[in-house]
């Protein structure tokens, strides 16, 4: 069996476990299949994901995020705020900022006290990566309708890090948990049902592709403040309250037209786990 040391952490009712291999070299083993152990509810350590996090030649680490199914996901923000919360604790967070590369972006994270805010960059529409959504960005840019398994709804489609479907309803939420199991297999995207209450208050349902429905999800909740934003239905410069199912997170679209989410983290637990290679 393989040793393994852990940091396992809590931020907007998502639990993360942290491999830190920042001073010592990365353990030559099975991280897909090791994710979906260590994550496990009953026998693992159980968690929403796995995240490792490694030196980086353009930022000040870089972390690579592996869902619960052991596939990688671009981007997380919750898990991000995570690391900076980690890396403030182990002395590695000294500066007013930090950067972190992913897979798909390089994200700064400040510290204010216990509250980390996470800049996850600029959204974009998912059929041009090439153009930012901007406060005139016109719906059609970023509107598209999609095909669900008995009819046709529309969609935001968003790019923040990661790909999001965000779709508008004065509904209860519980009517589209099946079709948004759905349309994220048949399009390998995270899908949120939005309903907007307030001006700076919106309600979100996430499924994750890799996780399935979720308690919170830091990129899906910005990609749903971008939509709203673009739409006019909420506040942009001001922070946002976003009812999650498990828990409220705080996000803004700044004044340079990016995407910052901010909250407060919890270490669980460290310790050793035993890794049973597969045979």
């Amino acid at each position: 069996m393989q040793p393994i040391f852990f940091t396992k952490l809590t931020t907007a009712s998502t639990c993360y476990i942290i491999l830190n291999y920042l001073e010592h070299p990365v353990l030559p083993l099975d991280y897909t299949h090791l994710a979906q152990k260590m994550t496990h509810e009953e026998t693992g350590i159980s968690a929403d994901g796995l995240i490792i996090l490694l030196p980086s030649d353009q930022a000040d680490a870089k972390a690579i995020f592996y869902n619960k199914d052991g596939s990688l996901a671009n981007t997380c923000a919750n898990g991000l705020k995570l690391i900076g919360y980690h890396l403030a604790e182990i002395g590695r967070f000294t500066e007013p900022s930090i950067t972190i590369e992913t897979r798909t972006t390089l994200a700064t994270l400040s510290l204010d006290h216990s509250i980390i805010s996470v800049d996850l960059g600029i959204p974009y529409p998912l059929n041009n990566l090439s153009t930012p959504l901007t406060l005139n960005s016109p719906i059609s840019e970023f509107c598209e309708e999609i095909s669900t398994s008995s009819e046709n709804w529309e969609a935001d489609t968003i790019s923040i890090g990661n790909p999001h479907f965000i779709i508008y309803t004065d509904d209860d939420h519980e009517y589209f948990q099946d079709e948004m199991k759905y349309l994220s297999s048949q399009n390998d995207v995270n899908i949120g049902v939005l309903t907007i209450i307030h001006p700076s208050e919106v309600l979100l349902t996430t499924y994750e592709r890799g996780l399935g429905f979720t308690s919170s999800c830091g990129t899906n909740a910005a990609a749903a403040i971008a939509s709203a934003v673009a739409r006019r239905l909420v506040k942009p410069y001001d922070w946002v309250t976003v009812h999650c199912r498990g828990a409220d997170l705080q996000l803004k679209w700044d004044e340079n037209g990016h995407l910052i989410e901010k909250g407060s983290c919890t270490k669980v637990c460290c310790g050793t786990y035993f890794y049973q290679e597969q045979e």
